[in-house]
């Protein structure tokens, strides 16, 4: 983020005094994240609405996931150049060639959600789908105090797949450090 000299400033939001000592030590300021909001299952968008409420100032707010280590400035750098054109919400994509099934309980059976199985396509003939990857999202506070992370004029950043990954779990962790080179 600081790499991308695109951001007027930096907040962590946290409830940790040693994360919250980490981003000071960055340059970041700190938010310091209500009880509701700093749970484990609390969404980004309770988050956002939580953050906006003790900071009036901003009109458009950027959330960039922790969980998401390969982060580039190309990325943010694209956000940005949508958000000058205009849009009201930027969030990253990643490009996948999935054809995806359903399973309908308690019946066991499955559906095909994105293709017709009698007109089966190859992979490599059919342009995929977007899927968010949670790497970043842009928006403005309005969309926000609606309880809509996305909305009005919509952009997305195609982040390629190789950095799209997101950590959730120890398996995922070891991926982004084998991927890293740290492994």
């Amino acid at each position: 983020m600081k790499h991308s000299k695109k951001f007027r400033e930096i907040w962590v939001s946290t409830d940790s005094h040693m994360i919250a000592n980490e981003a000071t030590k960055c340059g970041a300021k700190v938010h310091w994240r209500s009880r509701m909001s700093a749970t484990d299952t609390a969404s980004s968008l309770v988050a956002l609405q939580d953050f906006i409420k003790g900071h009036k100032e901003f009109d458009r707010i950027g959330l960039i996931q922790c969980t998401s280590p390969f982060l580039a400035v190309k990325y943010l750098n694209e956000a940005f150049e949508h958000l000058q054109q205009g849009y009201d919400s930027v969030f990253s994509v990643t490009r996948e060639f999935k054809l995806r099934w359903k399973e309908n309980r308690p019946e066991k059976t499955f559906v095909a959600v994105n293709f017709d199985p009698a007109r089966r396509p190859r992979r490599q003939d059919w342009d995929g789908e977007l899927v968010e990857n949670g790497m970043f999202y842009f928006t403005r506070r309005h969309l926000i105090s609606r309880g809509l992370i996305q909305g009005g004029r919509i952009g997305v950043v195609q982040v390629e797949r190789k950095d799209s990954l997101e950590v959730d779990n120890p398996a995922d962790l070891n991926l982004a450090r084998y991927q890293s080179g740290d492994l």
